[in-house]
């Protein structure tokens, strides 16, 4: 894995760390006049980008398959493809991908181990990134609304580094979810933009911001209500119904509150709108019009990071699943869209002027409902590449395990308050747990794990006891679920499910599919770097990397270092080259 990295990151560095990417004759008010033009220094311009829920799998069985002329293939054909890039953790979701992604860190040291935590009042799950410092901010001004922030996180993000050795660069993050906007912003950005469900609109937190930007005001509520009006159809009939391996709306399926489980989906009849614009390619259309916007802010004689996480692949994952027509029409008009946005990009910077560096947060099992033909890899599981299941593939619902673990802990030591609830992975107690005597406590231990793994989905419970992990080069289970450990004490299980099981969503209850797990359907993502005479274009690692490959590569574009807190990998420093 190190030689993996090194290799790309040979093909990335090629410049020194205080050199600018290039310079730019700008004419003087008296150039008509004959005066010699100054040259303008232009800073590295770098698009940090994350397509939520963009598996490994799905990127080496399905890139192949779209359109030459599309934005992925352009990606392939002018940059690197790194096909295998692992995390190091079990807990494949949201927010510790991204966190991962922009810190180079794993859970135990980044402190950010899991996308929600059991709220101690309501004791129902809450973002493990609610801040009550902090407020909503949008178009109106700041609301009395808790926010988010990164007062949880450990270590620095790439931007904060950033700011710190470039304090003029523009940091700029934009995402259809807060956690994939704030660790791409981080902790000083120029402005880190999101959409709010709960209010219909895109607002920002106090933690990173005083005020909502102007320039977002592209994507107000009158251009999410144009983005709705009409419904969401096939862009190309025949390409999604050639290369789904299964009739639309299929048993597992969501219908998302009305917006239905079937083309065309009409936001006329969604009872959640914004759950169903979420869940739709309008979604990644917002954002990247915020990205667009964003370019503007750039000044060209400083370093400019755009950090745009597009998180619409991960939702029509979770309602449809990723083999279903919806996932592969979101695909096709992600690849379409990207393709328009990265000729912005050449009209706005020239097609020299930009790099990018794309990669997801995580990958994903299929329906447990799925029929077999979406199922290739059965009956030789143990031969797929991507260890996805066979059998016992099925979903843990969080209030039953609740409920079942807070009755196996009454029997066994009689009445009390001891579970707080479920917040996926993980089972926490209420903390009057610590206050048992010994003997009483290894009873309720026993009892709720013994619980736990009579759920059929489930494959081992580990207990929460943050110690010291083995080298990120241990890919075993234990390995893997030890670096995604609080470095905090928690009083907790952490539940690993079977290969193809997961914890339920609630998103919809008992329908679409889920991830988290540390199995490579959901462990291991692409990796494209593209950037124009520094890396090898058309270039292709078979052989896998490690996650801060990613992290890596930006921070090289960007011609600084990698965060202190990031992944081992950031010792393999490769030289300047030669000039």
């Amino acid at each position: 894995m190190r030689r993996a990295i090194l290799g790309l990151s040979l093909l990335v560095a090629c410049a020194s760390h205080d050199s600018p990417t290039h310079t730019t004759p700008v004419p003087s008010a008296s150039a008509s006049a004959g005066a010699t033009q100054t040259p303008v220094k232009h800073g590295p311009f770098v698009v940090a980008m994350v397509v939520d829920q963009l598996g490994a799998w799905i990127a080496a069985e399905r890139f192949a398959e779209l359109p030459k002329t599309g934005g992925f293939a352009r990606l392939l054909r002018e940059g690197t493809y790194a096909r295998d890039m692992r995390y190091a953790h079990a807990t494949t979701d949201t927010t510790p991908g991204h966190c991962a992604l922009f810190t180079g860190a794993t859970p135990n040291r980044s402190g950010i181990f899991a996308n929600e935590r059991v709220d101690e009042r309501t004791r129902r799950p809450h973002s493990a990134l609610r801040d009550h410092e902090t407020h909503v901010i949008d178009g109106q001004g700041e609301e009395a609304t808790p926010s988010v922030s990164l007062a949880t996180l450990k270590v620095d993000t790439l931007a904060d580094v950033l700011r710190e050795r470039f304090p003029r660069a523009t940091i700029i993050s934009v995402s259809l979810k807060d956690r994939g906007a704030i660790f791409g912003g981080g902790r000083h950005p120029t402005a880190s933009v999101w959409y709010e469900p709960r209010r219909d609109e895109m607002v920002t937190s106090s933690a990173v911001a005083s005020k909502f930007p102007a320039w977002a005001a592209v994507a107000d509520s009158a251009a999410l209500h144009r983005a709705r009006e009409a419904p969401w159809e096939l862009l190309d009939p025949v390409f999604v119904s050639s290369h789904a391996k299964q009739p639309d709306a299929q048993p597992g399926e969501s219908d998302v509150f009305g917006f239905g489980s079937s083309f065309p989906h009409s936001f006329d009849t969604a009872r959640a709108v914004p759950i169903a614009f979420r869940a739709s390619p309008r979604g990644d259309d917002i954002v990247l019009r915020l990205a667009a916007a964003a370019i503007d802010q750039r000044d060209v004689a400083e370093p400019m990071l755009l950090s745009v996480s597009l998180s619409s692949f991960d939702y029509v994952g979770h309602f449809f699943g990723p083999d279903s027509w919806e996932a592969w029409d979101e695909l096709l008009r992600l690849d379409r869209s990207l393709g328009e946005f990265f000729a912005l990009l050449d009209r706005k910077t020239g097609a020299d002027g930009w790099s990018l560096v794309l990669s997801g947060d995580h990958g994903t099992p299929t329906l447990p409902e799925a029929p077999d033909a979406a199922r290739p890899w059965c009956p030789h599981e143990e031969k797929d590449p991507w260890q996805r299941g066979c059998r016992h593939t099925g979903r843990i619902f969080p209030d039953a395990l609740r409920d079942s673990t807070e009755q196996a802990a009454v029997r066994a030591i009689g009445k009390g308050d001891f579970i707080l609830g479920v917040a996926s992975p993980f089972v926490f107690y209420t903390r009057f747990v610590a206050d048992l005597p010994p003997d009483r406590r290894k009873k309720l231990d026993a009892a709720v794990s013994a619980s736990i793994l009579a759920h059929v989905e489930v494959d081992r419970v580990f207990p929460v006891t943050p110690h010291a992990c083995p080298p990120e080069s241990d890919e075993s289970i234990d390995a893997l679920v030890c670096r995604s450990m609080p470095p905090q004490k928690e009083d907790a299980f952490y539940v690993l499910t079977k290969k193809g099981s997961f914890f339920d969503t609630d998103y919809d209850l008992g329908k679409g599919t889920s991830h988290g797990s540390p199995y490579l359907f959901d462990r291991s993502v692409p990796l494209i770097v593209r950037a124009p005479g520094r890396v090898r274009p058309g270039g292709t690692l078979a052989e896998p990397i490690g996650f801060g490959a990613y992290v890596r590569s930006v921070a090289m574009l960007l011609n600084v270092s990698p965060p202190a807190g990031a992944s081992e990998a950031r010792e393999i420093v490769p030289p300047p080259a030669p000039r």
